[in-house]
């Protein structure tokens, strides 16, 4: 029987539904998507996310079927038996402490109340009783205080805090171990290398006993992770509680075969695997929230030791490239890096073999097309049905230019298009290379459809005016290029400056021209619009000098560019 991962990565490939589509149809994030497909989060919490899927994706009601037993749900055709109810656990008397208390009042001497000369609530006895029992309470309540042992952490506002728990000992009393000073040692030194501030480990003496009890401490404490588990004489096992809305890590159960392996796993192998885990998660907290330079940290300290398991190795070599990928400062050489470790153990990673692609693209070092080109190419081989691939091998074709290469390119934004018309990548791309070969009722429909399904998109604005530029008809070319520039294209400016120029006004091209340099100035070396830093300065020049560089002649060549 194929898993739950093997079975969504194939019905996805099938019918070519992007993560981030799959994620938003069924309202969960889609980093969520992606860790059901990797099988690092082994199914979904809720049936009803399960179903949600099945529906997005048109399975059969066999397939539906398949993909719920996978994932530990009944199939429809079934009814559930209901679960019991846990059972609310009992508290754990202190013997100690309930030896001290009276289990019945003193006994009253009704001959002896009869002839007092003063009421029995202030008799001697009474009086003597009321000090011993107010003594006795006293007593219990220093004793309560006392053996609580120490306050349950809690975390501040802002800060990110890990609870390690003490293992509960079920050896019998014979061995003792400071299991949460093991794991919690190596956790915060991992943490202080990182330099990570707001992030903080902190043990607490008191056993867990429940997953109910850890939810509650959690509650208590507000801490993001609370780890806990238990030992015996063969074997340890932690556990890892997060809230909710959060998917935590897989228990971890090590068998041993004497005290001697005991030792050695609580005192080595037990913390290492623990750490791991936690900064594999942790790096995955800080990617769903965006913050890709923590997010590396994290994942980075992770890989200073990484796991001895195949499949573990691959998913940490994996989040290493995915977040450092990401982000407003991506590191594709280091991207490429990992993915490449990666594909060494296991070469039919798709997900990687893809992104490396798209690495490839951003980096746009000599070779790097021929490179992505085989990466989309790999991919599309396994898997025909994978759409983003052949816009990415589209896109490769569009930029490098070889002869055949445009016809190609052609070819893989029609076919994405004719199987799914609601993928503004295709249209778009399309449209730039339908620019190109001067292709007007072809690139001026894609665009205005790019903008249709993708309406804060600035590249299809930008697109756009870049076509009615290089038509000549600058006050058609005006509004699209303002609407990029709001929402951020400073590409555009490049284009405006052209719009103006066409119209007459060298002023307002010349100032949007030296904003145009400016911003360039900023990009890294690899940026597309670089080869307009030579001719915009030129142009400038000219603007200046009070003379107008824009050319029948000019527009043509730009069209080829």
């Amino acid at each position: 029987m194929r898993s739950f991962s093997e079975l969504l990565r194939t019905y996805t490939e099938q019918t070519g539904i992007s993560d981030a589509e799959l994620a938003r149809a069924i309202g969960v994030r889609r980093q969520t998507i992606f860790r059901w497909k990797e099988g690092t989060v082994s199914r979904p919490r809720s049936r009803e996310d399960v179903l949600a899927l099945t529906h997005k994706l048109r399975l059969t009601p066999a397939e539906t079927d398949e993909l719920l037993i996978a994932a530990g749900f009944h199939p429809e055709g079934d009814r559930p038996t209901p679960a019991p109810l846990p059972a609310s656990p009992d508290p754990i008397p202190d013997e100690a402490l309930r030896a001290q208390l009276p289990t019945t009042f003193p006994a009253v001497d009704r001959e002896t109340k009869k002839n007092a000369e003063i009421p029995e609530a202030f008799s001697g006895s009474r009086l003597l009783w009321l000090a011993a029992s107010g003594i006795l309470l006293l007593a219990l309540l220093a004793a309560v205080w006392f053996f609580r042992g120490e306050p349950l952490p809690l975390a501040a506002p802002g800060e990110t805090l890990v609870i390690v728990g003490q293992f509960t000992n079920f050896t019998g009393g014979q061995v003792g171990f400071n299991v949460a000073g093991r794991i919690a040692d190596p956790l915060h030194q991992e943490i202080e290398n990182a330099q990570l501030s707001g992030v903080r480990v902190a043990v607490w003496s008191n056993p867990i006993r429940s997953e109910a009890e850890a939810q509650s401490l959690l509650a208590r404490s507000a801490a993001w992770m609370i780890i806990w588990g238990e030992f015996d004489s063969g074997r340890v096992l932690a556990r890892f509680t997060q809230s909710e809305g959060t998917t935590s890590p897989p228990a971890l159960e090590s068998l041993v075969a004497s005290p001697d392996d005991l030792f050695a796993t609580i005192n080595t192998a037990l913390p290492q695997e623990v750490r791991y885990l936690a900064l594999l998660t942790l790096g995955a907290l800080y990617a769903d929230t965006g913050d890709y330079p923590r997010a590396r940290a994290v994942l980075v300290r992770a890989n200073t030791t990484p796991p001895q398991e195949r499949d573990a190795q691959v998913t940490l070599l994996f989040r290493l490239g995915l977040v450092h990928q990401l982000g407003e400062n991506p590191q594709t050489d280091e991207t490429i890096g990992y993915y490449t470790q990666l594909l060494q153990l296991a070469p039919d990673h798709l997900l990687a073999r893809y992104n490396r692609g798209l690495a490839y693209l951003a980096r746009n070092q000599a070779g790097d097309w021929d490179r992505a080109v085989a990466d989309f190419d790999g991919v599309i081989q396994r898997s025909p049905g994978y759409l983003a691939a052949r816009i990415g091998r589209g896109v490769a074709f569009l930029y490098r230019r070889e002869p055949g290469d445009e016809e190609a390119a052609l070819a893989d934004f029609g076919y994405v298009i004719e199987r799914d018309d609601q993928r503004p990548m295709a249209f778009y791309n399309r449209g730039l290379l339908a620019i190109r070969r001067n292709n007007r009722s072809l690139w001026e429909g894609d665009l205005l459809r790019t903008i249709e399904l993708a309406p804060d998109f600035a590249g299809g604005y930008s697109a756009l005016c870049w076509g009615y530029v290089l038509d000549a008809e600058a006050q058609a070319a005006l509004p699209p290029c303002e609407r990029a520039l709001a929402l951020g294209a400073q590409e555009a400016l490049h284009s405006r400056s052209l719009a103006y120029a066409a119209s007459g006004d060298l002023a307002l091209a010349a100032a949007d021209l030296r904003a145009f340099l400016a911003w360039l100035d900023q990009q890294p070396a690899a940026s597309p619009y670089g080869i307009y830093a030579g001719p915009s300065a030129q142009w400038l020049a000219e603007m200046e000098a009070g003379k107008n560089p824009l050319t029948p002649e000019l527009l043509s060549n730009l069209r080829q560019e």
